[in-house]
């Protein structure tokens, strides 16, 4: 599905370099960890290619990054970030919102399905009529996730999906998210968390990056 070998990027204000290398299999979660600060959100934005990295490889389906265009890219692998971002209008608005850029043409807003999946992560359906700024953060990072998901992409890039969200919301989300990844072949996902979200997901690996002062190399583990 997603492979990156020895992808080398820099954060901070000494600029650490970071290199890592893992693969994301069908129907695996690759489980970020590490300090603040240590560049684990810096490598969800690299991999959904809205952020250069400065050496190694990266791979989608056996094809490197650079035979494959942003807009193509893009469309299989969608990055959620921490914050969620609400445009004007509605909750409907905002759910179709994505399905009207040139980089989703051909694909539509299921309306059955979007019922379904508003049920499973505990909103109600009376929502989709509420002007969407005013909803709640974890209200709102509910939404942002369903929208992620109605796009039907192969890999979601996740950067703390349940920060926001209470006990039993968070729960229902990282559920929803297991439901999703076991629905079809070929689906994948990396997450960016603090919890200990392993045992929600049947496969599981985890990526440490330990950001030290002298540079920083991450280890993988089953």
């Amino acid at each position: 599905m997603l492979r990156f070998v020895n992808l080398q990027y820099r954060v901070g204000h000494n600029l650490r370099l970071i290199t890592v290398s893992a693969t994301i299999a069908g129907g695996e979660v690759l489980l970020v960890k590490g300090p603040s600060g240590a560049g684990k959100s810096t490598l969800l934005r690299i991999l959904a290619r809205l952020q250069p990295f400065d050496a190694g490889e990266l791979y989608y389906s056996g094809e490197t990054w650079r035979a494959i265009s942003p807009q193509r890219w893009r469309q299989s692998i969608h990055y959620l970030a921490q914050q969620p971002v609400m445009f004007s209008g509605t909750v409907l608005d905002n759910l179709q919102k994505p399905f009207q850029l040139a980089v989703n043409k051909g694909k539509t807003l299921d309306m059955n399905l979007l019922g379904d999946n508003m049920a499973r992560l505990m909103l109600p359906r009376e929502m989709l009529a509420q002007e969407a700024r005013t909803l709640s953060g974890g209200e709102q990072a509910r939404v942002a996730l369903l929208r992620a998901v109605l796009l039907k992409p192969q890999v979601l890039l996740l950067d703390e999906p349940t920060a926001a969200l209470d006990g039993q919301s968070q729960q229902a989300a990282l559920d929803y998210l297991s439901r999703w990844l076991g629905a079809k072949p070929g689906r994948g996902m990396a997450l960016v968390s603090h919890r200990d979200d392993q045992d929600v997901f049947h496969r599981v690996q985890t990526l440490f990056i330990n950001a030290g002062e002298g540079g920083a190399v991450a280890r993988t583990a089953m």
